[in-house]
């Protein structure tokens, strides 16, 4: 009777889990408390979509023009801005001044800030980038007009959705979107990505953001939203993010509860994927499945710095990481469940 009503519990405490899951939000300080740096020289699309989302927000922002931003240093930048966004469609004459100044927004996000980059060119400002973004990242032109979000299992629609895909992606970068004109998600166009820098992140798209959030709805107003609460939280600038959940809730279940998943995920991305690689599917599909898997490893020995992550479910400290673990090992299995598909 003990062990059964144990099992009964521990059943429990997993619905209970698996229901407060969107309960969960995660935040280092108030959003009024942060300051935000816009770059662009124009419009992108004719729409201040940055600005407007960011009021909406109640987040302080600047706007900045190229040639201005000659004139401020990295320091400065870190002091005074906890996010750096580039916005897309911009002129030749904006990105021919920005390419000579990368090197100082990279050593901005090496502080621990965040740099949002909206790289989708080819619009109607004309402009193109003249050098490759952080980590030697480039933008491969291609029109699509769905991206499929790789975390919940949406589309977002748009006359052109995206304008390019993203190349030379590191190992280590997140995927967050890939490119699915005709409805099936093409993982090997990924339109936007973020991966580390330093101590910081950065965020790229081909989205069509600007463009898209002021003209196709609430869809897109909701993904934009929630790019910039995510990448806010990685900001180097206040408190350490704390993750906050109901009342009732520990750290060690939720904890508990992500390790299982990356656990049993793995085991099933393990057996699959000698599967695929024995019934010859698309070595490209298997490489974006690697790095997925790698990205899970990564973020699970991460979770392990201070000792074995099963003797530390209590800890606040690993609940990021136990859980980006876990939805990237999830992400691994999915691509190779759909490559076997296709």
């Amino acid at each position: 009777m003990q062990k059964l009503l144990s099992a009964a519990l521990s059943l429990l405490v997993i619905f209970s889990l698996m229901a407060a899951m969107e309960s969960v939000t995660v935040s280092a300080k108030p959003l009024d408390e942060y300051n935000v740096l816009i770059l662009k020289n124009s419009d992108a699309w004719g729409s201040p979509t940055i600005e407007s989302t960011l009021q909406a927000m109640n987040i302080t922002y600047t706007v900045m023009s190229s040639s201005e931003l000659q004139n401020v240093t990295t320091a400065e930048l870190v002091k005074n801005y906890d996010m750096i966004i580039i916005a897309s469609d911009q002129s030749q004459t904006f990105y021919n001044e920005i390419g000579p100044q990368m090197g100082k927004l990279e050593d901005y996000v090496r502080a621990g800030r965040t740099l949002e980059i909206h790289a989708a060119n080819w619009g109607w400002s004309g402009g193109l980038w003249t050098t490759t973004l952080p980590r030697n990242v480039t933008i491969v032109r291609s029109y699509s007009n769905r991206d499929y979000v790789t975390a919940n299992n949406t589309t977002l629609y748009s006359s052109y959705a995206s304008h390019g895909y993203l190349a030379n992606l590191p190992a280590d970068a997140e995927i967050v979107t890939v490119q699915a004109p005709s409805g099936t998600p093409d993982y090997s166009r990924p339109s936007t990505a973020i991966y580390p820098l330093g101590s910081g992140r950065i965020f790229i798209t081909g989205l069509t953001i600007e463009y898209s959030v002021a003209r196709k709805g609430a869809d897109w107003k909701r993904f934009y939203a929630g790019v910039i609460k995510d990448n806010l939280m990685y900001s180097g600038k206040g408190p350490a993010a704390t993750p906050a959940v109901r009342k009732g809730i520990d750290f060690m279940s939720f904890n508990f509860y992500y390790y299982l998943q990356y656990k049993r995920t793995l085991a099933k991305f393990n057996a699959l994927y000698t599967n695929a690689s024995n019934n010859g599917i698309d070595n490209e599909i298997l490489k974006l499945a690697a790095t997925e898997n790698a990205t899970a490893l990564h973020y699970y020995e991460h979770a392990g710095r201070h000792g074995p992550v099963v003797q530390n479910f209590g800890r606040v400290y690993i609940f990021l990481d136990i859980r980006k673990a876990a939805l990237h090992q999830r992400m691994a299995l999915r691509i190779l469940e759909e490559g076997m598909k296709g």
